[in-house]
């Protein structure tokens, strides 16, 4: 089930019912939000349900046991025991489910270009709903009540909840114990300010995704990617260019979706994206586009890295480097997101020495701080930073390294039509995209601001007439979530 199909027109009408219908106190609340989560699960297959709730038992016990013993004399040894079983637990149901046939058949094929023979069972599994979301929620979660970040939960029932919360089961925000377990622990009531937000966010998250970024995945991504040899080098650098904007239409539109629908059960999910194609280096676009993970990442990996006692600490370019290659493999199964990771990594690097260096030149002349203010370098630094990540996504979008190679060379040489047939659609997508990061800027805050001032009643008008378009342009079907695969 997801947040575009049918069942889900009848799935959140009942459970929101049902949930604001009962006590405000915070069982019952939390046992309808669990009973509405593990329904959910189920719905994409019962037989996930019990994956979850066994690494549920086990993130809870280990959190408790982790809680108790914090500043006691409690071995040391003992609670590293307990922060291994749970990490074993949960990384390795998500290797095993998610790596196992990737990291086979790469063994396989290394053995076999030695001369020897292997063969090693590479099987074909499917991959349990929101695996990768939820594993690094309790993940955090168990870190941060092992370093004294957090108090363990005070029930069951609360991390249950916390670990399995459907609007953000299918991919994400990935929230922390402070931001979605502090809220459980308390009763919630709902306002009129959170129906209002919560319906605007899930409109505006339905825009993105179920209308803008899939007419521009359907008609002119699809076409280029899945039969580049037809197509000359425009529609390549075109379709590269529409898959920067389907992703983050699908991405960012499902974050809104599941910000939306948690408001309205009275729950604040953190931001996942902050208008990320407004970003003029590489560190601030990752502080932008999927916000929770890159959060993550950096408080998980790269910040123990380079802060342990260990071969790492201090070796801030080797550490970037590991970061993203762990997030290309988190992002998939596949060389190709390997390659993704690798070449963020060293964008990230590069963009680091580069700022010691500009720093310098700035300590030395006050003039590189002016230059550095300019207009045109901002034009450029924005150019270098998109641009850098638009070519990116062609490995991140083709099956295999061959296809990426092929793929990217085509961008600089190939015969074919110029575009594929793309109608108004598909630009007036483009353009909904582009306004919807322009009207965050200083130059048009004004029309946000004066459209935000005018009467309810007008305003009213326009969300009926944007819900009148999405029903008859994108009507409810089957659909899927191109993050919901990672």
């Amino acid at each position: 089930m997801s947040f575009i199909e049918v069942e889900f027109l009848f799935f959140l009408p009942i459970v929101w019912m049902v949930h604001w219908l009962l006590p405000r106190r915070i069982g019952a609340q939390n046992a309808a939000l669990l009973a509405s989560s593990y329904l959910f699960f189920a719905a994409w297959h019962w037989k996930v349900l019990g994956l979850v709730i066994a690494g549920t038992i086990v993130d809870y016990l280990v959190g408790s046991y982790l809680g108790r013993t914090t500043g006691s004399k409690e071995s040391a040894t003992s609670r590293r025991i307990a922060l291994a079983t749970s990490l074993l637990f949960g990384l390795g149901a998500l290797a095993f489910f998610k790596y196992e046939g990737f990291f086979a058949s790469s063994i396989n094929a290394l053995l076999m270009s030695l001369g020897f023979s292997s063969s090693l069972p590479v099987l074909k599994l499917a991959l349990p709903l929101g695996i990768s979301f939820y594993t690094l929620q309790r993940v955090g979660y168990v870190l941060d009540v092992y370093w004294g970040r957090h108090p363990p939960a005070r029930t069951f029932l609360d991390f249950a909840v916390f670990t399995s919360f459907f609007p953000q089961v299918t991919a994400g925000p990935i929230s922390r114990a402070s931001e979605l377990l502090s809220q459980l622990q308390r009763p919630r009531h709902l306002t009129a300010d959170l129906l209002a937000r919560g319906a605007a966010a899930f409109l505006m998250g339905y825009v993105l995704k179920g209308w803008a970024g899939d007419s521009i995945g359907n008609d002119l991504v699809n076409p280029v990617f899945d039969r580049s040899t037809e197509f000359g080098v425009l529609a390549h650098w075109a379709g590269v260019g529409g898959y920067a904007l389907q992703v983050f239409g699908d991405f960012a539109g499902y974050s809104l979706m599941a910000i939306g629908v948690g408001r309205l059960f009275g729950i604040e999910l953190p931001v996942n994206f902050n208008f990320p194609f407004l970003s003029r280096s590489l560190p601030e676009f990752w502080r932008r586009w999927h916000i929770t993970l890159n959060r993550w990442l950096f408080d998980y990996i790269f910040t123990p890295l380079t802060t342990s006692r260990g071969w790492f600490r201090g070796r801030i370019d080797t550490a970037l480097l590991v970061t993203f290659l762990a997030s290309g493999l988190w992002h998939g199964a596949n060389w190709t997101f390997v390659l993704w990771g690798a070449l963020h990594g060293l964008g990230m690097i590069v963009h680091r020495n580069w700022d010691e260096i500009y720093r310098g030149w700035c300590r030395r002349n006050r003039a590189w701080v002016q230059r550095r203010k300019s207009w045109w370098y901002a034009a450029f630094a924005w150019l270098v930073t998109i641009g850098f990540f638009v070519l990116t996504l062609v490995p991140f979008r083709s099956s295999n390294i061959g296809a990426a190679t092929d793929f990217a060379a085509r961008m600089f040489s190939s015969p074919g039509d110029a575009l594929p047939p793309i109608g108004i659609n598909v630009m007036l997508a483009v353009l909904v995209m582009i306004g919807y990061h322009l009207l965050e800027t200083k130059h048009f805050a004004w029309c946000r601001e004066r459209y935000f001032a005018l009467p309810p009643f007008v305003r009213g008008l326009t969300y009926g007439a944007v819900i009148v378009f999405l029903m008859i342009k994108t009507p409810v079907a089957s659909g899927t979530f191109i993050y919901q695969q990672f």
